[in-house]
């Protein structure tokens, strides 16, 4: 909703606004210049590349009516300013939330927000919590890696959690149309630079933490300080759910000031199951809350991951008054995430696509394919953009893998087309693939490249024999290889 200039920095310490600023009216907050219209407030921020200040102009011309940042304007500015507001604050990205909720009316004040962290399964577990909340007749809205929902117009997000306009856009949008409770994925970038400040999650889980994103961070010890700062977003009356069977999750209790429940396998856990059958397209188990028996459950996804992350879900659920059968019942009938361990049967050929992204992910797929006892084949994309280090711990990863599994040459792609369209640059540098391949030879894993995902498909499938498996691993590189798979490269012909 329109606001004007004064009134959306009334109280907050900045410099630059005027008495000319009065008739300014902000009708939106962007943060990247391409999203900036007529009425827009641009906010530049440092990168982790480049500030956003040499952005301005591009918003300014594209009609925004003030800029926000922490730098004096630039001599390269072409034109006066009299138009447009400047305003300065020593720390921008802090007083962003605090912008954002003014410019939309402060939605969250009205909705139930729960959050889910941690280096894997915060997509799994979300889906799962918004699958129960939902079939218990709650009205949802999700926000994660793979969706946004319970708005006018869902759609796949560029983030795993927005910056604050967009995310309080997204809140507001969500209780306009009649949400109650908000899912979401909660990231540690986002922890680290502030996006949900001034935000309060009634329940929320950490479902691990494993080295990841260190190229953002710097360290795994930041890394793990941006995902315990979680704490923080839980009031009094909320819940936080920590993962009793990782040692760097449980060890937050020790120090938590808010109220906790564990979950998992580990003795002592509040929440905890006993494991009856995991099949390869699900799990049988039983479960208990606080000592007390609650049902059995048959899940219809695999891995013992995935029973983690329904305990993660079930405290929650559970905390918000939801019977523990009742809400057992209602995970019966989950329909997993796209892209988490999702299968497909062409023929006797099993295909399963995965977003695998770091140890923990993979070992969770492979852990899975190996009790299936068949023959693998394996496309992997680099992950673009994202440093040596991390694709050499993929090679590496996969080389382990290899030693029990046996499914070498890997398949690699760059994906150079599927990734030219994305938002968001994640193409595939030189030195990206080189140290992939550099650590593969080290290990003696022989690999072969294709510069794009349907060559690199193509020549997987000519490999296949009866009962076997193809696997698709990789992020973004990878999301559109199922597809391929059932229109292209199977197709009857």
């Amino acid at each position: 909703m329109p606001i004007t200039l004064t009134g959306l920095f009334a109280g907050i310490d900045c410099r630059g606004l005027k008495m000319e600023h009065q008739s300014i009216v902000i009708r939106s907050i962007v943060t990247d210049s391409r999203q900036a219209d007529a009425g827009s407030l641009f906010v530049a921020l440092p990168g982790q590349k480049t500030h956003g200040i040499r952005f301005a102009q591009d918003a300014i011309t594209k009609g925004a009516v003030a800029v926000l940042t922490s730098e004096d304007p630039p001599s390269s500015l072409s034109g006066p300013l009299n138009h447009v507001a400047w305003i300065t604050a020593s720390r921008p990205r802090q007083i962003l939330g605090e912008l954002a909720q003014r410019l939309y009316g402060f939605p969250a004040k009205s909705l139930r927000l729960h959050g889910v962290t941690g280096t894997n399964g915060k997509t799994t577990t979300a889906y799962m919590l918004n699958h129960i909340l939902r079939s218990d007749g709650l009205s949802t809205a999700i926000w994660t890696t793979n969706s946004v929902e319970g708005i006018a117009q869902p759609f796949r997000p560029h983030m795993t959690t927005p910056d604050a306009p967009e995310l309080h856009r997204f809140l507001s949008d969500a209780k306009k149309h009649g949400a109650v409770d908000v899912v979401m994925e909660v990231s540690s970038h986002a922890l680290a630079l502030g996006r949900i400040n001034g935000l309060q999650f009634e329940t929320g889980a950490i479902t691990n933490i494993t080295p990841d994103h260190l190229d953002f961070h710097g360290s795994y010890a930041h890394y793990k300080q941006a995902k315990a700062s979680f704490l923080r977003y839980i009031p009094p009356g909320g819940l936080v759910a920590l993962n009793a069977d990782d040692p760097e999750v449980s060890g937050l209790a020790e120090n938590a000031s808010v109220p906790l429940t564990r979950f998992g396998f580990s003795e002592g856990a509040d929440i905890t199951a006993q494991v009856l059958e995991l099949g390869t397209e699900s799990s049988l188990w039983r479960w208990w809350r606080n000592g007390q028996y609650q049902a059995e459950i048959l899940l219809p996804v695999p891995g013992h991951h995935n029973i983690a992350n329904a305990l993660a879900a079930l405290s929650m659920a559970t905390h918000l008054g939801i019977d523990g059968p009742r809400a057992s019942g209602f995970l019966t009938t989950f329909v997993p995430a796209p892209r988490r361990l999702e299968t497909i049967q062409i023929d006797d050929i099993t295909v399963i696509s995965d977003v695998a992204m770091n140890r923990a992910s993979y070992d969770a797929v492979m852990t899975s394919v190996e009790l299936m006892n068949r023959p693998v084949i394996v496309v992997n994309a680099i992950r673009g953009n994202r440093g040596i280090k991390v694709n050499e711990d993929i090679a590496n990863i996969l080389a382990d893998w290899n030693e029990r599994l046996r499914f070498a040459p890997v398949v690699i792609t760059l994906s150079h087309s599927h990734l030219a369209g994305l938002t968001v640059d994640y193409r595939v540098r030189p030195k990206e693939v080189d140290a992939f391949l550099s650590a593969a030879r080290k290990r003696k894993m022989a690999v072969k490249v294709y510069e794009e995902l349907p060559d690199a498909i193509i020549a997987a499938s000519r490999r296949l024999r009866g009962h076997d498996i193809l696997l698709l691993l990789g992020t973004f590189g990878m999301d559109e290889g199922l597809d391929l798979v059932r229109t292209e490269i199977f197709r009857p012909r």
